[in-house]
């Protein structure tokens, strides 16, 4: 059987540029980094913040994963169908550009390839309507409610921008390592480093991505220092023996995304 990754080399065609992902720039440790990027934090932020606010208008139809098609060569937040079978594909790719190769609805997509200049430079409400639109996923009336799922993913990208032209670089890496390439599956390394997570919680329900998919991991200065499961809405420091409750800080902060980002962060650095 192959990974998504695998599966995705066979078609994803365009999805970006296409160079040695071996080649990296020692400019500082744990810097985060793309194909033609020196510092790739402002890159990861801006994708992770584009992602998760995708899903989070589209809970019910759409799931988000990080994956590396291609021999590895690209590096996508890749927002997926929320169920097998189904059809839809949004491809953020860090090493390339913002493509939709197929849409949600079953029609054909003409989405152009879009570099990132121009994302970063475009109002962002707009870009993402018109990219929700491209991709076939009607426009929600009103926002849904937070889900385990979405609140995680918000807090994610709250907490990638906090690194954005830092000396200490975040990067948020999966707990399953999707590639066509060498040195796909569990990414046991990170979750050795968090004793608390309860080996029954990695078991795979039989649903679609499940198991090691449910699993992030958020990488400063190049070591995991907080883990989360996104079905519970659940995380974990490595200092820590119990689970933090994310949508219990959420409702404690008064639903402010950044507040509770940030009573994660002080729970990794003890402050």
């Amino acid at each position: 059987m192959r990974t998504i990754g695998e599966t995705a080399a066979l078609s994803c065609h365009g999805c970006g540029q296409r160079t040695d992902p071996f080649v990296t720039s020692q400019k500082y440790r744990g810097a985060v980094q793309f194909v033609g990027w020196d510092d790739g934090s402002l890159l990861e932020a801006a994708s992770w913040r584009l992602a998760s606010e995708l899903v989070r208008r589209h809970p019910s139809t759409t799931r988000l994963i990080r994956a590396h098609p291609a021999g590895g060569q690209y590096d996508l937040l890749w927002v997926k169908p929320g169920s097998s079978g189904s059809s839809g594909s949004i491809s953020l790719n860090r090493n390339g550009t913002i493509q939709v190769p197929d849409r949600f609805d079953g029609r054909r997509s003409d989405w152009q390839p879009t570099q990132w200049d121009e994302y970063f430079r475009a109002d962002p409400r707009e870009f993402l309507v018109r990219l929700e639109a491209a991709a076939g996923l009607p426009a929600p009336g009103q926002l849904p409610a937070a889900t385990p799922m979405t609140l995680t993913l918000r807090v994610l990208a709250t907490i990638a921008a906090t690194g954005v032209k830092s000396v200490h670089p975040i990067e948020i890496v999966p707990g399953y390592i999707d590639t066509s390439g060498y040195g796909g599956g569990p990414n046991e390394e990170a979750f050795e480093s968090f004793s608390a997570i309860p080996r029954e919680l990695r078991t795979p329900r039989g649903t679609y991505l499940d198991g090691d998919y449910r699993f992030w991991f958020v990488y400063r200065d190049d070591v995991p220092v907080l883990a989360f499961e996104q079905s519970n809405a659940v995380a974990w420091t490595q200092h820590h023996d119990v689970a933090w409750d994310v949508m219990k800080l959420y409702t404690e902060s008064r639903r402010h995304v950044l507040v509770t980002a940030l009573k994660l962060l002080r729970r990794v650095d003890n402050v």
